[in-house]
């Protein structure tokens, strides 16, 4: 009778070498898997004790093995033992969100392919009511709702139709050669493989895009700036900055809009920064009404500062004129 089997093998699992390790079957013709890891150790000891279908849920790093690891891959993907690689939706357990991926080998294989099935947006959201296990009555008595990512059935008989009949499905599944992986460095991650669906780019209506930005326009356009240029490089403004613009109109009319200019720097020779405010309609820019407290803050402040001054002066100056060290002149 054919032996099968299902494994959900710990993940990442630090493990020792097992002394003559090179000499156990299950190893023979591999490299050691490292002990920092021993992902690929249940791999190659599921695969010496079944000899049928093979089939482990493992962490995504399996699919992108580095060192003695992706060597252990080649040879299995040369071998043509590797029957399907199925890249899971994150966030489907409550235990972890490590992101994993079904490997399922077959040592019965009638044809030299892979099938890659990229799962990672074909899923459902579900919500589970849990109580604690631990920290005492006020968790254990507790109802905690977690969301959950699931795989509906209608999904899983998709995949399996795909496995059997070897179908490449736009944004599902993809048939891949053992050239094919060899050609990608024996990664075997779906989104390598699986062709994308075309997204059609939606944007707003080109008249909407043109009134936003000659709104803007409008809004630096109410206030008019005029430096003197030395003046204008000690503010760490750079004129050519604002002198070169490239005329955007001829881009909006090939759409049948209208694009207004900028119009709200100068500079002169002149001495001085003059600022003009357009106020049509009785309608303030934002600018200058900014302009106007930040003005008023900072008038009032010197005004106080003034009037200290003022206070300390009158002080100092009234006990001299009583005492007549200040003579004061009718004239």
């Amino acid at each position: 009778m054919a032996r099968s089997l299902v494994s959900n093998p710990p993940y990442n699992l630090r493990w020792n070498h097992p002394m003559l390790s090179g000499m156990m079957p299950q190893y023979g013709g591999f490299p050691i898997p490292p002990e920092s890891n021993a992902n690929f150790a249940f791999v190659l000891n599921g695969l010496y004790l079944a000899d049928d279908k093979i089939v482990f849920l493992l962490p995504n790093g399996v699919m992108t093995p580095a060192k003695a690891e992706k060597i252990i891959l080649s040879i299995l993907v040369q071998a043509n033992l590797l029957e399907a690689v199925i890249a899971m939706p994150d966030g489907m357990f409550e235990s972890t969100d490590i992101p994993t991926c079904i490997l399922v080998f077959n040592k019965h294989k009638d044809t030299a392919e892979t099938i890659m099935i990229d799962l990672r947006q074909h899923y459902e959201e579900e919500t589970r009511d849990q109580n604690g296990q631990l920290g005492g009555a006020s968790h254990e008595r507790r109802t905690y709702h977690k969301t959950v990512k699931i795989v509906s059935d209608a999904v899983i008989d998709q995949c399996l139709d795909a496995i059997t009949s070897h179908k490449s499905i736009v944004g599902f599944s993809q048939v891949a050669t053992i050239e094919n992986i060899k050609a990608q460095d024996f990664c075997i991650s779906p989104s390598r493989y699986v062709k994308s669906e075309p997204v059609e780019v939606r944007h707003r209506a080109y008249q909407d895009i043109a009134a936003d930005y000659n709104r803007t326009v409008r809004m630096k356009n109410a206030v008019r700036i005029t430096f003197n240029r030395t003046a204008a490089k000690r503010l760490g403004l750079d004129p050519s900055l604002y002198e070169n613009d490239i005329d955007i109109s001829p881009s909006f009319k090939l759409v049948g809009c209208e694009a207004e200019k900028d119009n709200f720097v100068h500079f002169s020779a002149n001495d001085g920064i003059r600022i003009e405010c357009s106020t049509k309609d009785g309608d303030i820019p934002i600018m200058i009404s900014d302009f106007i407290r930040n003005w008023t803050q900072y008038i009032r402040m010197l005004n106080n500062e003034s009037n200290r001054y003022l206070a300390e002066f009158r002080d100092a100056l009234l006990p001299d004129l009583m005492s007549g060290k200040i003579k004061v002149y009718d004239d």
